[in-house]
């Protein structure tokens, strides 16, 4: 009997010894072959990411999308550039905290679902808003129809930063392959002349249901450093916007020895000229429908001499005359609500630059306020947003004021303050500012042996004007209400 109880026990121990102790050194070595492998896998991926630019996936309101962030490759440094790195440590975490804060509001808003603006376009009865302006600018030319090029190939403007010790590029661009933007044009490095690209500009601005051109203009025979005089160009505009049932005004420019006395001259000229036209945007001031005037760096003349064209009492007085109108004042820092109500500019000021926190106007914390003191007030706050800012083409040393698109987010919270200011008019930071980045024109991708352009991928190049299309239909709901 014990014999036979022995055999099972010896039979066991032998099989567990050979086979199932096998087992185990193969299953403990297969592991760690895995665990090695997905090791170097990850390490080689890494590299791989930071090689490559791999892109970082981002939510946005409107479409699942994707941010690339650029790797830059890290150079020596030298004793001359320590001041400058220093501040350009500085720009970096500026950066980051301002993308990180576009990247929390953003999160905030709750809509239904996300729209595919891409593929369909957003239905809507609401017809063009003439409350919305959008800034529009005639400066471009090219060899077809010109016969040069301007602004397309404009200079590289010299660094104002004195404590910057970089070097940058310096001399113009070489269009139409080399231009001064981040962006590149769907229709080309076209001129402002051309019929055909004024007409395509006039639907794409319909579509995008915006009522207003705030047109850039320069009085007879004078023009920015960069361009010809191009007053003849407006007559055009105004006959454009009207075949769409479109407004046009007119964004006085700060053009040389501007001052009140030229300044209501070069108004008699203007209103001698247009004033007459179905398309030139009027607003409603008591029984009046007077023209609405942009005018842009106001601040550079002092209040007490606006007062003198302004006010009612002034000796240059252009109250109850046919040059009467109403005129919006540049704010850009606090106090030039105080300047703006001193000089008379009807109560009314705009912000302009589509950078937050360029300037206290241009800073989304400040609309609330700002909104707030213009109905206490009984004035016309006219809040600027923009899709973005980037002008390294033309300023390569402006890294600070950089403000990423983040696929339409840095817009939408831009809208979505103006709208929580209670803003009864919102101007738009540009239709076509190409050198500032701030355009909501079409783009496309472009690469050329030098550079690589910006766009608008992977929404597509009119991502920004349907983006604009519904805000603007919020707007316009919110108005009603």
């Amino acid at each position: 009997m014990k014999k036979v109880m022995f055999y099972p026990i010896r039979f066991c121990f032998i099989f567990f010894r050979r086979y199932v102790s096998m087992y185990i050194f193969i299953i403990i070595f297969f592991t760690s072959a895995v665990t090695l492998l997905f090791y170097k896998w990850a390490e080689s991926d890494k590299v791989g990411c930071s090689k490559n630019n791999t892109p970082i996936p981002s939510k946005s309101v409107f479409l699942s999308t994707t941010a690339i962030e650029i790797n830059v490759k890290p150079k020596p440094i030298n004793p001359g550039e320590l001041v400058s790195r220093y501040f350009s440590n500085k720009t970096e975490i500026r950066l980051r905290w301002l993308h990180k804060k576009v990247e929390k509001i953003s999160e905030k808003m709750n809509r239904m679902q996300s729209i595919k603006l891409i593929q369909q376009d957003i239905k809507s009865n609401i017809d063009v808003n003439y409350n919305v302006h959008i800034f529009y600018y005639v400066w471009y030319e090219n060899i077809l129809l010109d016969g040069h090029w301007k602004h397309w190939n404009h200079e590289y403007l010299p660094n104002w930063k004195k404590e910057d010790g970089k070097v940058y590029p310096t001399g113009t661009h070489e269009p139409p392959s080399d231009i001064g933007s981040n962006f590149y044009p769907a229709l080309g490095c076209y001129s402002s002349r051309d019929l055909l690209i004024i007409d395509t500009h006039m639907k794409q601005i319909k579509d995008a249901k915006i009522g207003v051109l705030v047109a850039s203009w320069y009085p007879p025979g004078m023009s920015d450093s960069e361009g010809e005089p191009q007053e003849t160009i407006f007559l055009t505009l105004l006959n454009a916007a009207h075949r769409y049932d479109l407004k046009v005004a007119p964004h006085i420019e700060p053009y040389r020895d501007r001052n009140p006395i030229n300044f209501s001259e070069h108004l008699r000229y203007f209103i001698t000229r247009h004033g007459d036209h179905p398309a030139l945007y009027r607003m409603r001031r008591g029984d009046k429908d007077l023209p609405v005037y942009y005018v842009y760096d106001s601040y550079l003349i002092p209040a007490g001499a606006w007062k003198e064209m302004l006010s009612a009492k002034g000796n240059l007085s252009i109250r109850g005359t046919q040059y009467d109108g109403i005129f919006l004042g540049l704010l850009v820092e606090m106090q030039h609500r105080y300047d703006i109500k001193k000089a008379h500019f009807d109560g009314s000021f705009y912000t302009y630059f589509a950078t937050n926190g360029f300037t206290y106007g241009s800073s989304w914390k400040n609309w609330r306020s700002l909104g707030k003191y213009s109905r206490q007030n009984g004035l016309l706050f006219v809040p600027s947003v923009g899709p973005g800012y980037i002008d390294t083409q033309v300023r390569p040393w402006n890294v600070a004021n950089i403000r990423h698109r983040r696929h339409g987010k840095y817009y939408e919270v831009a809208w979505r303050s103006a709208l929580a200011a209670h803003a009864r008019v919102v101007s738009i930071t540009s239709f076509n500012e190409w050198h500032e980045g701030t355009q909501i024109e079409p783009a496309i991708p472009r690469v050329i042996s030098t550079f690589t352009y910006l766009d608008y991928e992977p929404e597509g190049p009119n991502f920004y004007l349907n983006l604009t299309r519904w805000w603007v239909n919020e707007f316009s709901n919110k108005l009603e209400k």
